[in-house]
């Protein structure tokens, strides 16, 4: 099955949409009075509504208001107060919250399809791929409590309100202000005064996609499948060496480090790892084909992402991946790249028998990378709590997270600190066998 993804060589995933959802008071004016007419037929003068005649030099007409009664006071203070409520929820408001979000059970299902389909032929023995059931509870129910029961593995999402086309208002926001569990932002530091909901969720659904590229790559390859791939060079990044000596269409064949090692540039994950040990400011020497004809382009590696290893080459890539077997995702309405670590860790567990967690109910998020890197996410603190409030016992956080973890950890939750797929499988299966207490924290 051929999966072609676009990514950025800088950052493993596809761009974001970013920095990516009155009543006037009523008015009264003077109150109207009845006409006054001619007297009844026995000439006693006409009583004009709210007077009364009083005094002995003669009738006159003495001013007194009417007492409204308490049910009509609070009738109208009632409506005005709803009119208010009403204006109010209409007055937008330059302001993004996150909220903690669902969690969904990558190793559930929906109405029996699970959300992870895994099918194929093992080329190791030409028969059909091994692939434990999954769980039939529905994979966006929470976890129960008590023990007992299968193990979970919850990916993690944010809510979020005021974004493009679905901008906040003011009670909207000051709900969020008595929320400890959200955070507000301004929308210039989240969205581009132009982004449309249109591109944002475009961009959102192209990162999932993205995600769910990267995770069956790196979770084939953990497990030991090999997974071929075509790599091809869609432009040099501005401001770096290979910016004008690099070409669209590019074919990346191999990498050639200082050292005068030839690296083959042979599977998704290749180009990403060789990287990963090159130092910044290195040059090597890139082997394309180019219109058929064999070039040999030496460039200069930059830096990539803060904390980030090794060194980047400064050019776009898109991967055509070809995978041994067929993996599908049954997920609808969410978006973004931060459930990549979880879906690689489902497929791990579908392709191993037994339940890896050991009964452990454990979420988790951070992007996944083709070599099996985790990347940071947003939202960690939001994602922790959804996490929580959905059943989860532990939870597994992105070690570029690490310092909006600590102290913001809801009661009861265990944060474990991973950097890499293969810590991450690690630390379930430590968690399995009860070794949980020894595995990094955050």
């Amino acid at each position: 099955m051929r999966h072609n993804v676009r990514v950025d060589e800088n950052n493993d995933t596809a761009p974001c949409a970013q920095g990516a959802d009155p009543a006037a008071p009523a008015w009264r004016g003077p109150a109207e009075t009845a006409p006054v007419g001619s007297g009844p037929a026995g000439g006693a003068p006409a009583q004009l509504p709210h007077a009364e005649s009083a005094g002995a030099d003669g009738p006159r007409l003495a001013a007194r208001r009417r007492q409204v009664p308490l049910w009509a006071r609070l009738a109208a203070s009632g409506t005005a107060l709803a009119l208010m409520v009403v204006g109010l929820s209409w007055v937008p408001v330059p302001y993004v919250v996150e909220s903690p979000g669902p969690t969904f059970n990558v190793l559930g299902s929906d109405s029996g399809t699970p959300m992870i389909s895994i099918s194929g032929t093992d080329p190791a023995s030409g028969a059909d791929v091994a692939v434990d059931a999954p769980q039939s509870s529905s994979y966006a129910a929470k976890a129960p409590s008590g023990d007992g029961g299968p193990g979970q593995l919850r990916m993690v999402t944010v809510a979020e309100s005021g974004g493009p086309g679905r901008r906040l208002n003011l009670l909207q926001l000051v709900g969020a202000t008595f929320d400890s569990r959200s955070r507000i932002l301004d929308y210039d530091s989240v969205y581009p005064p132009t982004a449309t909901q249109e591109q944002v969720d475009s961009a959102n659904q192209a990162q999932m996609q993205s995600s769910q590229s990267t995770s069956q790559v790196a979770a084939l390859e953990y497990l030991g499948w090999r997974v071929p791939a075509s790599v091809t060079i869609e432009g040099g990044v501005e401001g770096t060496d290979a910016a004008g000596k690099v070409a669209k269409g590019d074919a990346l064949t191999a990498i050639t480090t200082a050292d005068g090692a030839v690296h083959p540039v042979d599977s998704a994950s290749a180009p990403f790892a060789i990287m990963s040990r090159v130092p910044v400011g290195d040059t090597v020497v890139l082997s394309v084909q180019r219109d058929g004809t064999a070039l040999e382009i030496p460039v200069t590696t930059v830096a990539g992402e803060e904390g980030s290893e090794g060194s980047k080459l400064g050019v776009y890539l898109s991967i055509d991946a070809q995978l041994p077997l067929d993996i599908s995702f049954n997920l609808e309405n969410v978006g973004g790249p931060s459930a990549g670590m979880m879906f690689s860790l489902g497929i791990i567990d579908r392709l191993t028998p037994g339940d890896m967690t050991g009964g452990a109910v454990i979420a988790g998020t951070g992007t996944m990378n083709y070599d099996g890197r985790v990347g940071a996410i947003g939202g960690i603190q939001q994602k922790m709590w959804g996490a929580k409030e959905d059943g989860a016992q532990w939870f597994f956080a992105p070690a570029a997270n690490c310092d909006e973890v600590v102290g913001n950890v809801p009661d009861g939750l265990r944060v474990v600190r991973v950097a890499t797929l293969g810590e991450a499988a690690d630390a379930v299966h430590a968690i399995a066998q009860g070794d949980g207490a020894s595995l990094p924290i955050c």
